[in-house]
């Protein structure tokens, strides 16, 4: 069963890290992390080395197929 996810608005991800002090996670790379909803099991990095905006629409996509999974977004670097 596949529902309609709506995508946060990336403008205003960026503006509340900005004004809150924070380094603009545009500038940022992340990797995405699945667990185990119930085990907690580590089950992988199914995306590593992307932007924010890409990061969080995959995360969407994946969040819909893997129910039974969890997934994390974590920064991993800056971009150069």
């Amino acid at each position: 069963m596949e529902h309609s996810t709506q995508l946060p608005d990336m403008a205003a991800i960026r503006n509340e890290a900005l004004a809150a002090g924070a380094v603009d996670p545009f500038s940022l790379r992340f990797r995405v992390v699945e667990y185990d909803k119930i085990s907690g099991e580590f089950l992988g990095v199914p995306m590593q080395d992307i932007g924010l905006p890409e990061a969080i629409e995959k995360t969407a996509r994946l969040i819909q197929t893997r129910i039974d999974s969890h997934f994390l977004v974590h920064p991993v670097g800056f971009i150069q």
